[in-house]
């Protein structure tokens, strides 16, 4: 009887000492703190910045742990020269032409590399600050400002989330990269062909692109595509620029190898609301992909839908 008292007692201690042991582990996990770089699962972090201005966004470095930091923690950043390589190499393998770019020195600053989280800040963050001047980028590339935390004052750096993608998002008025803007075209296109002119009514989704601070690219025509899979090629080839002036008129003018004739009065080229508040374009102009092709005049309304992210 006394021993099986005494083999419960020593079993009774022993799970004691390991419930212990488990919970100063779960504490010690609990409250480690470790510094790290705000991005999502592929290390990228999305920024907008609005052409026509420069603007500024920010890298956010945080401390994870369940208690407010006790003292000051200096982080200092640098350059990442493996972390794009390595992105690309996950998203497009031997696909270079959908490579992600390295932005442009000479196209954003960083006035300094070192951020200070604050133990008399109740945020767990800290901000550093970036200059992007995004004029003259184009919508169809990604470009992106590799980054990784260089030092830490204090604390442990998290290896996983030690780099980020500072991603750049164009947009301007009338579209954004940050989704893709749809606007629906109604109106009616004329094929001038040799035996005469055959006019139909149309209907078609169009995508629209920032390209500056007032201009936009679509495609001319009926023609669309999938922002997925588009080519150079297809857009050299169809691509028309949308300018709106200030007195919002609008001239239209080629992007690629296109020919691009305007047509009609003021008002069917002209830039306006709808009654739903939504922005419209309206449009007359004639087009040909080539000097053989005949002439294709459109006159259109493009009312702009919701945007729908990708």
């Amino acid at each position: 009887m006394k021993s099986k008292l005494y083999m419960t007692l020593a079993l009774s201690v022993a799970l004691g000492f390991t419930a212990c042991d488990e919970n100063e582990q779960f504490e010690g996990e609990l409250y480690k703190k470790v510094i790290y770089l705000l991005s999502d699962t592929d290390l990228s972090f999305s920024s907008v910045h609005e052409l026509g201005a420069e603007s500024t966004g920010y890298v956010t470095v945080y401390c994870g742990g369940t208690e407010h930091i006790m003292k000051d923690v200096t982080v200092e950043l640098e350059p990442d020269d493996e972390v794009l390589s390595e992105y690309n190499r996950l998203n497009y393998d031997i696909d270079s032409s959908r490579f992600a770019k390295e932005l442009e020195p000479s196209r954003y600053t960083i006035e300094s590399f070192t951020t200070v989280l604050r133990a008399d800040n109740p945020d767990n963050y800290s901000l550093l600050p970036i200059k992007v001047r995004p004029d003259g980028l184009s919508p169809d590339s990604i470009y992106m400002i590799p980054l990784r935390i260089k030092s830490v004052s204090d604390y442990e750096i998290n290896p996983d989330k030690q780099s980020v993608l500072f991603r750049i998002i164009l947009k301007n008025k009338y579209a954004t990269m940050a989704s893709t803007t749809y606007y629906q075209m109604t109106g009616t296109e004329t094929r001038h062909n040799a035996d005469g002119d055959v006019a139909s009514g149309i209907s078609v989704t169009r995508i629209f692109a920032p390209l500056g601070k007032n201009s936009v690219r679509t495609f001319a025509g009926t023609t669309t595509y999938n922002p997925a899979n588009v080519t150079v090629d297809e857009i050299n080839k169809y691509a028309i620029i949308i300018t709106v002036n200030d007195d919002n008129s609008v001239t239209v003018s080629p992007y690629g190898t296109i020919e691009v004739e305007m047509l009609g009065e003021p008002e069917e080229n002209s830039f306006t609301t709808n009654t739903l508040g939504r922005y419209q374009f309206n449009l007359h102009y004639r087009y040909r992909l080539t000097p053989d092709d005949v002439w294709i005049t459109m006159k259109e309304v493009n009312n702009q839908l919701i945007t729908v992210v990708q």
